[in-house]
This record gives C-alpha cells, structure tokens and sequence, in this order.
C-alpha cells in the first residue's frame, strides 16, 4: 500500500465537484420559504387547527415558531459558512463527530424528503389540477366540471398528472441551477400574485359582505338561506369546539403543528456548495429572512382571514368538510383560493386566483426532490456510494444519474400512494416520517454544540466565530436546536392530534435508519479500503470546491 501522503490528492473522485455557485441571495431565500410555501399552508393545511386544538392562537403559535425557526437555521447557517459544501448538514457531521453518524443522519432526512416528492406527485392532483377544475365548475355552477375534478383525482389520471409534474421537476433540476431558480422564482411570483390580490380583497371587505356573497354561492348546494351560520352550527353540533378566545396551553399545542412544515428554513444546506457567497454570513442570513418574510406573510394572512371569513367559519367549514361532507354539500373544499375569490362576483377572480395558487405545489415538490439528489452526490464524492452517481454533466453541471435515481424513486412512492388498494402503507410511512425531522436537526444541534471544540482553528478562521458573552453562537443555538426538538418529537409521539398512530414504530424506523448509516459507512470502508483508499483520512478532509 502505498504511503498515505501519496494517496491524499486522490483520496476524493476529483479535485472539483463540477457544481457551480449560481443560485443567488434571493434565490436562496425564495428557496428557503418554499417548505413552508406560503399558498400551500394558506389553502388546505392550516385551518384544521383551531378545531383540533379549541383555544389554540394561530397567531401565537406562529409567533413562537418564527423565533425558533430563527434559532434551529442557526446551527445550520454557521456550520454550512465553515463548511460551505453541497449538504453542509452531513459534511460537517461526518467531519466533526463521525462519518456513520453523518450519512446516518443524512439518510434518515433524504428518506422523509423521497417520500414526501412521493406524496407531493399525488398533490399535484389533491392542491393543484382537482381543485382548480373544482372551483371553476363551482363558480359557473357546471357540477359536471366538479365531477370531473373528482375524477381526475382516481387512478389512473392522479398518476398521470403526479408523473408528468415530477418528471418536469426532475428535468428543471437537471437544467442547471441557473435556470432552476428562473424557473422557482417566476413559479414563486406568479403564486404571490395570487397571494396579493386575496389580501386586497380581505383588507378592502367587511365579513357582512363576504357572508352575503357565501350564501348566494352555497344556497344551491346547502339549500340553507344562511348557509354561513348554518355550517357553524352544524359543526358545533357535531362536537367542534370554539370557546372563543385563546389559553397558553392550547397555543403551545398548536406550536408543534405549525413547525411541522415550518422549521426547515435552512433547507438550501442541501445546495450550499451552489450557493454564492457561502463562506460568508450571506447564507445564514437568507435563512433568517425566509424565517421572518413567511411567517410575516402567513400571519398578515390569518389575520385578514379572520377579520373578512371568521374564524370559526373556517374552522367549521374545514371539519364539516372532513367529518360530514353531506351535511358540507358544497362540491368543492372550503380553501382559500374559493372564500376569497367569491368576495367580488363573478368568475373571473376566483379563476385568476385558483391558477395562480397552482404555482406552489410544483415548488414544494422540487425542493423534497433537490435534496435527495445533492445527499446522494455527496455521498458518491466522499466515495461511499458508487463513483458514477457524483458524475455531473459539464454543460448544465448536474448530477444526471443522482437526478434519475432520485426521479425514479419519488414516482415509484408516488404509484404506491396512488394505486388503488395500495396507499395505506405509504400514508403510515409519511406520518412517520414527520419524526425525521426531529432526529437529524438534533444531530446537527449536537454537531453545532461541538464545532468549536472539535475543529478549534477551522471554527476560529471561519465567520462562523460569533459568540455571546464569551459563548460560541453556534453552541447556544445548538442546545436550543436539541431541545426545541425534544419537544416536538415528544409531542408528535404522545399526542394522537398530530396523526402519529404508530409512534413506537416511527420512532424505531427514523433511529433504525441512523444504525443503516453506520453500517453502509463502515461496509464502504471496506470496501475503499480493498481499493487502497482511506475514509477515515478522507473525512479527516473537507471535500474540494
């Protein structure tokens, strides 16, 4: 074997990873507020809440979340800006406390997201094609275009839109970053658009009006006069409950379901080795303000929300439409895009807003695929995976094989949860999935915690050196990172609101996985080692640019 000072230049594929730093500091942000995509939480994810949780703030909990997702993309933030590779989370990981334990992690965050681009190529159909169809055949009164809408969510036309939305996700990715965010922030503004025009109308309309114009709408398909009391009392009846104002424990309820989605502002971790000016605060601070921007949207909206609609309107509506649809009647879920876009009469505005609304679920779905891809070409570089799956091709500087591996497997999940007969198994897995997340940002929080005892000079050298009276920055934020995590995994384990009806098997599975990483590291030890390659002097290295 030859001397290990003689190895070292080939100890990693190459000298360059081929990537190239394109995306920029907006596109970063835009990037970063996308796992909460404003118009995804707005329309069909939010208002089950304050049915589920009586006596729980929105506004509260989202106030609360804002902070701690501030705090969580802190570790993140100054560990990619010491480490500023593509997936920074497992580089740093692998770098400062063991390499099992970073494509662990690792692996344990690229399964929630694979299965989620497997979820999401159903909501394609669920929150975008179905739903649009849907309000344009409510709003003209065609009930054959609202019976279409229901078909094109069965099988097989829920396949074929979910596959052609993915495949489309999968070819922006492999257009390059460059144009990957042309086409993100164009989606992203087109979906603002829709945003802003459903603020002006709520700002500029009292709830008289709005309550008029609901009724003329529903009194067809409810039959009711006063179709707006009529749902409020009929979900009072069949056991929602509205006490009307708000307690600490109920807010602090409510918290674990809004992190759910809202927790992830540090997801261009995934990208860091494509970011511009990673080395810098500049990444960092695209986290913080996709924080403040989304949270800063999404509570501007709840609030108009409940002023114009009422929210115990919306909060009766969203159960009714779960627990007695018949009693609903109306053919179309009582979404956002619908309430709002019934305000001004007409037809017009409601399908001007229904279609832009369809921009966020393309977005959401790129995003659970482009992390997978970047873990999978880190994995390869650091030579645990095969070498072929870190080629990129030199004209769009993408990792084609990651991308296709990547593709296929997200359509492969979403058949499953499509498939009549087939989904319940997967819908079992997503649940769990949401565990997953709690498991790899502690890692990274422990990481954080032991950046700047573990690797001293690199911690000093980098901009990453902040500290508070004395206390690194990153440690602080760590141990608030472990802890808020703690919490909400205990709360998604315990509590039956948030779905998890398997928690001893969720969490078996996401520290299962941790295990699977350990063991592929040290079986691809071996295997590099037969190679006359070292990986535990390689991971003593940060990989090249």
């Amino acid at each position: 074997m030859a001397k290990e000072s003689g190895k070292k230049p080939a100890l990693f594929l190459r000298e360059a990873t081929g990537l190239v730093r394109e995306a920029g500091f907006w596109d970063t942000v835009v990037y970063n507020i996308l796992p909460l995509a404003p118009g995804v939480i707005l329309a069909y994810q939010l208002f089950w809440i304050p049915g589920t949780f009586p006596g729980g703030s929105i506004v509260g909990a989202m106030l609360m979340a804002c902070v701690l997702a501030i705090c969580i993309a802190t570790p993140y933030g100054l560990l990619s800006m010491a480490m500023p590779r593509t997936s920074a989370d497992y580089v740093a990981t692998s770098r400062i406390i063991h390499p099992g334990l970073g494509l662990g992690s690792s692996l344990v965050l690229t399964w929630s997201s694979i299965i989620s681009a497997g979820y999401y190529g159903l909501a394609f159909t669920w929150w975008a094609v179905t739903p649009a169809v849907g309000v344009i055949g409510a709003t003209t009164g065609n009930l054959g275009l609202v019976q279409y809408a229901g078909t094109l969510s069965t099988w097989p036309w829920n396949f074929v839109i979910g596959a052609i939305g993915t495949i489309i996700s999968c070819l922006m990715i492999a257009a390059g970053m460059r144009r990957l965010m042309i086409y993100q922030n164009i989606l992203f503004i087109v979906g603002m658009i829709g945003m802003v025009i459903m603020a002006v109308i709520l700002v500029t309309t009292p709830q008289s009006v709005f309550i008029a114009q609901f009724n003329q709408f529903a009194l067809p398909y409810t039959k009711q006069a006063d179709s707006y009391h009529f749902i409020i009392q009929e979900a009072t009846a069949r056991g929602m409950q509205y006490p009307g104002t708000y307690t600490w424990p109920a807010t602090v309820s409510v918290l674990p379901a809004i992190m759910a989605s809202g927790m992830w502002t540090w997801f261009s971790v995934a990208q860091t080795g494509e970011v511009k000016g990673a080395a810098t605060r500049r990444h960092w601070y695209t986290m913080i303000l996709a924080a403040v921007i989304q949270y800063a949207i999404l509570i501007t909206m709840v609030l108009l929300i409940f002023n114009t609609i009422g929210e115990q309107f919306i909060s009766s509506a969203n159960f009714l439409y779960s627990s007695a649809p018949d009693v609903y009647a109306i053919p179309v879920a009582p979404m956002l895009p619908l309430l709002a876009g019934l305000i001004p009469g007409g037809v017009i505005i409601p399908w001007v807003i229904v279609i832009t609304f369809l921009t966020w679920t393309p977005l959401i779905d790129y995003i659970q695929l482009l992390q997978p891809v970047k873990a999978l070409f880190a994995w390869s570089f650091d030579r645990i995976l095969p070498e072929k799956i870190a080629d990129v091709n030199e004209r769009t500087h993408s990792p084609l094989y990651a991308i296709t591996i990547c593709g296929l497997i997200g359509i492969g999940l979403f058949i499953w949860a499509a498939a009549p007969g087939w989904g319940a198994g997967f819908f079992q897995l997503l649940i769990i999935a949401a565990v997953a997340g709690n498991v790899t940002i502690s890692i990274t929080g422990i990481t954080a915690i032991l950046f700047p005892y573990v690797k001293r000079d690199l911690y000093k050298a980098s901009a990453a050196k902040i500290e508070v009276l004395g206390i690194p920055l990153c440690v602080i934020a760590g141990v608030i990172t472990v802890l808020v995590q703690c919490f909400l995994a205990y709360m998604y384990l315990s509590d039956l609101r948030y779905g998890m009806t398997m928690p001893l098997q969720g969490a078996a599975l996401n520290l299962g996985l941790l295990v699977v990483g350990v063991i592929i590291y040290y079986i691809a030890k071996a295997i590099r080692a037969r190679q006359g390659i070292n990986l535990d002097y390689l991971f003593k290295e940060l990989p090249p640019e």
